[in-house]
């Protein structure tokens, strides 16, 4: 059986939002693993370095 243009169009769509928040909880789920291992070494997740106005 033969699907219809618009059939096909909102099928790989569907698809490709999918993979798209599959590919998104996969990042998530990798930075939370990098977190806790941060965490567990006493290891800021964020460290901004910081200059003193004029040192340059």
């Amino acid at each position: 059986m033969h699907q219809s243009r618009k059939e096909q169009g909102l099928e790989r769509s569907s698809r490709q939002l999918i993979q798209s928040d599959r590919r998104e909880a996969m990042i998530f789920a990798e930075m939370e693993a990098s977190i806790e291992a941060s965490s567990e070494l006493g290891v800021s997740g964020l460290s901004i370095r910081r200059e003193k106005p004029g040192s340059r």
